[in-house]
């Protein structure tokens, strides 16, 4: 007659497990950062959340679901928020200094201030509609402005080639029709 022995097994419980969990995202290559909040006993980890491409977040527990929530909307706005803002300044310091530093030679042939003009609603315009991407659409824009290989995206990302070509080409499609006015 064999006896069944109940075996217990402790398993040492992973800080990432928490009930309520919420993120902090950490900016690309801020090592100071991650190792304040590692020294700190945070714990820090290379995380995909849904729509979004991985990064390193802080991740902290909160005392209820509803507390967790508030605490991830609010993070995500503030990361929201700096973004819009940084390409606000970005916008404000389009000169003429700047454009001439850059390259800008108003002699040159071309320079119709009706075509800047127009030049600049187009970019305006898409800039909008960039910003109301999701994170993983965007990725897919700059994937085909830097002619980066979709083998190695998918592969970034975690999908198949084919479901990354798929998503791409109905994200341009997307894109496309919104910007079908300026065309």
């Amino acid at each position: 007659m064999k006896i069944k022995v109940k075996r217990t097994v402790t398993a040492n419980p992973n800080p990432l497990h928490y009930r309520h969990p919420y993120y902090v995202q950490i900016e690309d290559g801020d090592e100071d950062s991650i190792k304040y909040y590692k020294r700190n006993g945070v714990p820090v980890s290379y995380i995909r959340l849904p729509h979004r491409m991985p990064h390193y977040y802080a991740v902290f527990s909160a005392a209820s679901q509803e507390e967790a929530d508030s605490m991830n909307r609010f993070f995500n706005n503030w990361d929201k928020k700096e973004y819009r803002d940084a390409k606000a300044q970005m916008e404000k310091e389009s000169s003429y200094e700047k454009l001439v530093e850059e390259g800008f030679d108003a002699a040159q042939a071309g320079t119709n201030p009706e075509e800047i003009v127009a030049y600049r609603t187009v970019i305006n315009a898409l800039n909008k509609e960039l910003d109301e991407l999701t994170e993983e659409k965007l990725r897919y824009c700059q994937m085909v402005a830097h002619k980066e290989p979709e083998r190695e995206v998918a592969k970034e990302m975690g999908i198949p080639r084919t479901t990354l070509s798929g998503r791409k080409n109905s994200t341009l499609k997307e894109l496309a029709k919104k910007m079908k006015d300026y065309r």
